[in-house]
């Protein structure tokens, strides 16, 4: 490609990774933050994670917004506002997201009669781990910001074998059980209290 000057154009996965993952610590913080976190000084690592992972989410979804504009889409509103606007409601849907992820983790341990807590489903089933994905990805793409919301749900991909497209609309009490092979496209619709079991495919043509 042509050489053009300036820095990196596009949002790094790598940096998306280490906010998916502040942000799985912000929503649970006892389950899936840092070891050393007391519940004394929970609220404290909730406020500082959570300011420290959408600032640097402000930083990428400010490349994306720069990229689209630049890409095809002139009416993009690539500023710095415009980056602050969808991240201030990316965080004003968190509560919403964490209540949803809550219906899908006890939809799991309601689910499997393996499950001996739900802080064994949290920390250990990959379902889970790819919803948590999801959730975060699926509002990504409907704010705006598709690339990201790609990022995010190839990241659980990488991790799980599970493939969710950030498009895909997915009801409340979601569980993905074993999970391997499971592929939901982006036009897929799937409701309240459904469970998917391994080697599902939906979406497909």
């Amino acid at each position: 490609r042509a050489r053009e000057p300036g820095g990196r154009e596009l949002p790094s996965r790598q940096i998306m990774g280490d906010i998916v993952e502040a942000l799985a610590g912000a929503l649970f913080p006892m389950r899936l933050g840092p070891p050393e976190l007391r519940q004394e000084s929970e609220d404290f690592y909730v406020g500082h994670t959570l300011d420290a992972a959408l600032n640097a989410l402000r930083d990428q979804v400010a490349l994306e917004l720069d990229y689209q504009q630049r890409h095809g889409r002139p009416e993009v509103d690539a500023s710095l506002d415009g980056a602050t606007r969808i991240v201030r409601d990316f965080a004003a849907a968190l509560p919403k997201i964490r209540e949803l992820l809550d219906s899908d983790v006890e939809a799991a341990y309601r689910g499997d009669p393996a499950a001996g807590s739900v802080d064994e489903v949290v920390l250990c089933y990959p379902g889970i781990h790819a919803v948590i994905h999801h959730r975060l990805a699926h509002q990504l793409y409907r704010l705006g910001v598709p690339l990201i919301a790609r990022i995010v749900a190839e990241l659980a991909h990488s991790a799980t074998g599970i493939d969710i497209h950030p498009g895909a609309q997915i009801g409340p009490s979601f569980f993905i059980d074993h999970g391997t092979g499971v592929v939901i496209g982006e036009t897929a619709v799937i409701g309240d209290d459904v469970t998917l079991y391994h080697g599902v495919t939906l979406g497909g043509t």
